[in-house]
């Protein structure tokens, strides 16, 4: 008897010196790759239930600073209200580094949703707050290599048919819209920050790894 427990103990041992070994490995294996579950956001913290109704044939350009190094990867989320979205929608979004154009996505919107937003209240040019119901679209650049912190981070987004958007009302930055632009072939020639300053700012948020 004292035999078997003696053996049991010793297998007991075994196991448990398998067990951190493998967790001490698979730890290093994350470490050699420079693996973080850290993350930096900055921008709009995409909370809010006010939208702005974005015109169709219009270039939105939202722009934020950076306040540490981008490593290793961007991305931009544009938080949209499924609300009244026409047959044949399409979001057109694209991400720029200090102006240089680091990566661009497609979306085409449905014009039904299985959770669709609701006014709540009036109207009242062009803005109006929305129920809970929300959509978050977003274009990213992976991988990346650094930028340092003061990177200006813009996201250009452009639409055919109007959409409703969540906005920032307390942002301290601008969102400027440049109109009468026809087709998403031609963002190319539109700048970071162009057009007039559009009367809402754009909630948008950036993320990326935290060093």
């Amino acid at each position: 008897m004292q035999r078997q427990r003696l053996v049991s103990l010793v297998l007991l041992v075994v196991a448990a010196s398998l067990l951190v070994f493998a967790i001490s490995g698979a730890a290093s294996v994350n470490r050699r790759l420079g693996a973080t579950t850290n993350y930096d956001r900055f921008g709009s913290n995409g909370i809010g239930s006010i939208g702005w109704q974005v015109p169709p044939n219009t270039v939105v350009s939202t722009s934020h600073i950076s306040n540490k190094s981008i490593v290793g990867f961007i991305e931009a989320t544009l938080n949209v209200f499924p609300y009244q979205v026409q047959g044949g929608t399409v979001l057109y979004l694209s991400l720029y580094l200090d102006g240089q154009l680091a990566a661009a996505t497609k979306y085409d919107l449905s014009s039904s949703y299985e959770t669709p937003a609701s006014v709540i209240g009036t109207v009242e040019k062009g803005v109006a707050k929305f129920s809970n119901s929300m959509l978050g679209f977003t274009v990213s650049q992976f991988p990346l290599k650094s930028f340092p912190a003061g990177t200006k981070v813009t996201l250009l987004s452009w639409v055919n048919n109007p959409i409703w958007v969540q906005i920032d009302s307390n942002s301290q930055t601008h969102s400027y819209e440049t109109l009468g632009v026809a087709s998403y072939s031609s963002l190319s020639s539109v700048k970071p920050e162009a057009g007039i300053i559009a009367p809402c700012v754009l909630s948008v948020g950036f993320e990326s790894n935290a060093v």
